[in-house]
């Protein structure tokens, strides 16, 4: 698992919820099957203890993101370590899917906002230095960014900042996180979810008893669809199920261990987003940073 609490921008969901829900929803939106860092050629260059570059401890994500047509944003954040999940939340490995759940913080807990990964605290985040982003709406020259005072960078605009083909670059002056020249990803095409699709009223139906068929067009060979469905509790609880699949296959399915955290009378806020997205990583010191643009989708649900 890679969410962390200073990554809430990576999931459009995340705007949904607030407080206790938020880690649920952070961990599933930065995770992947392939997650936790690559512990880069420590082990297989240098047997003999030789000289061999640190293997990577912590994380960095950089998203370039929007809405279909409108509102684009860019974020980015770094953890010198690998967030764990809380004492009240659980993680569970199902085939594609990773479902994350998180119970509501006992009453004697009550006013506290510490439901999420166990490192989370109010210290900032490490920081790059100042940041350019080239590509898109930032253009050749590039636009700088200096880091908030969480130590993380968002820019976000009422209109889109990339079309699908675009090569979207960040280059960072250096900080507490090591400077790195320029990082590029290209922008893939928006994917059309074809199955499920929402109802009268604009809402997905799901069944949880029962294995989820989806399918989509306009997948691309070397990058992933990613669905993730979130359920958010009246408790302060709340439940997320992340997958991945090959864009280029068409479809996947979501086993229905995955889906059945997220019924219960009690949902207070539900729903299903999904994006296409064809990452590159890179290492910086000794963090594992991926780079991603997407546009995500999304529909409200009621999980059944």
């Amino acid at each position: 698992m890679t969410g962390v609490r200073l990554l809430a921008l990576l999931c459009s969901l995340a705007l949904l919820v607030g407080g206790a829900a938020l880690a649920v929803v952070l961990v599933a939106c930065g995770s992947s099957k392939s997650a936790g860092p690559p512990q880069g050629d420590a082990a297989s260059d240098a047997p003999d203890g030789g000289d061999s570059g640190p293997a990577t401890t912590g994380v960095g994500v950089v998203t370039f993101s929007e809405l279909p047509d409108s509102g684009g944003t860019f974020f980015a954040g770094f953890s010198e370590t690998v967030p764990t999940l809380g004492p009240n939340c659980t993680a569970v490995d199902a085939g594609p899917c990773v479902t994350t759940s998180c119970m509501p913080p006992p009453p004697s807990d009550a006013g506290s906002v510490d439901a999420g990964p166990a490192d989370a605290s109010t210290a900032p985040a490490p920081s790059a230095g100042t940041m350019t982003i080239t590509g898109g709406v930032f253009g050749a020259k590039g636009s700088a960014l200096a880091p908030d005072k969480a130590g993380t960078y968002v820019y976000a605009s009422p209109g889109t900042i990339f079309a699908p083909g675009d090569t979207l670059g960040v280059s960072a002056a250096g900080g507490a996180v090591p400077a790195f020249p320029t990082q590029t990803v290209i922008a893939t095409p928006t994917i059309v979810l074809t199955a499920p699709t929402p109802g009268a009223g604009g809402k997905m139906t799901i069944p949880t008893a029962q294995p989820l068929v989806v399918s989509w067009t306009g997948g691309q060979a070397g990058a992933k669809t990613v669905l993730v469905a979130t359920a958010v509790f009246t408790t302060g609880g709340a439940a997320s199920t992340t997958c991945s699949w090959d864009a280029s296959l068409g479809t996947g399915t979501v086993p229905s261990a995955a889906l059945a955290p997220l019924a219960a009378a009690n949902a207070e806020t539900s729903g299903v987003s999904w994006y296409q997205s064809a990452d590159e990583q890179f290492t910086v010191g000794t963090l594992a940073v991926t780079v991603s643009a997407r546009v995500t989708q999304g529909s409200l649900a009621s999980f059944q």
